[in-house]
């Protein structure tokens, strides 16, 4: 091996910079691993859960096992593994945080006692916060995702009906109040009556409420919050979405903010939703 390719080499590793990725569910925090490794970042994954492992591992140069309650233990990890820049992306049910209450650590309590309530956007800008102090700056995932941010149009063969289109302009006004309240970013709409809005439950339980009240196809709009903090909850839909949206009947809609909403395999959803009469829309 020639000076000039141990020089290159040696280059290229002093030149590359460490990413630790928190990562909970779904597919996203895989994609964004693979993003950042593309553009020369050593991601070390942080991982919530099994499945986040396994999805990770293969992007990134180190996975290890967190808990989300355990803030204390989290922040000690990113210092040890010398971690300066971060993002936080992926799933975790509050609900499921509320059911293990009883392994928060110090610093998790300690945290949670300051808060005014415990909104998601609280609770999200409480950890960014917490990140920061310790030295870690929080990215957002924007940064990195920008190739899956949608344009205005249609991303399917079938065009939303007139109809449809109604309910996509009432259901996205209706969204974007819900979510600037703080309840959810997701409304399920059929015939301009709101069927279900998105709480504690997450995106897909309900759709699937709404679905099973309509007996039929529905519109789904989701929009992101107003004002949010932008190193967290960026709205997503994937495959799961349009599995939610399923019914006794082909056909609905799924209406999402364009250029504001992640949409994982883009691809795939569009002809999963061409074989059963969907439609998929960035308004």
């Amino acid at each position: 091996m020639t000076n000039s390719v141990i020089d290159e080499q040696r280059e290229a590793v002093q030149t590359r910079k460490l990413l630790g990725l928190i990562a909970g569910g779904g597919k996203l925090p895989a994609v964004l691993a693979q993003s950042a490794k593309d553009r020369g970042y050593d991601v070390i994954a942080f991982a919530i859960g099994e499945e986040a492992k396994q999805r990770c591992a293969p992007h990134c140069i180190k996975v290890i096992e967190i808990f989300a309650g355990q803030l204390g233990r989290t922040m000690k990890l990113l210092r040890n593994e010398g971690v300066k820049e971060c993002v936080f992306i992926g799933k975790l049910q509050k609900i499921e945080l509320l059911r293990s209450i009883m392994k928060l650590d110090w610093t998790a309590i300690r945290e949670l006692s300051k808060m005014a309530d415990f909104s998601d956007d609280t609770i999200q800008t409480a950890v960014g916060d917490l990140a920061e102090r310790n030295g870690v700056r929080v990215l957002t995932q924007s940064e990195f995702l920008k190739h899956i941010f949608p344009n205005i149009g249609v991303l399917t063969k079938r065009q939303p009906t007139a109809d449809e289109y109604a309910d996509i302009d009432f259901g996205i006004k209706i969204a974007r109040e819900s979510a600037r309240l703080g309840i959810g970013q997701t409304i399920v709409v059929k015939d301009r009556m709101i069927l279900a809005i998105e709480a504690i439950e997450g995106t897909d339980e309900a759709i699937r409420r709404g679905v099973a009240l309509a007996r039929g196809p529905v519109v789904v709009c989701k929009v992101p919050k107003t004002n949010k903090d932008p190193r967290f909850d960026t709205p997503a839909v994937g495959l799961n979405t349009l599995e939610a949206m399923i019914g006794p009947k082909p056909g609905g809609v799924l209406a999402v903010a364009a250029n504001e909403t992640l949409v994982v395999e883009e691809k795939e959803m569009a002809a999963f939703a061409d074989q059963r009469n969907m439609s998929i829309v960035a308004v």
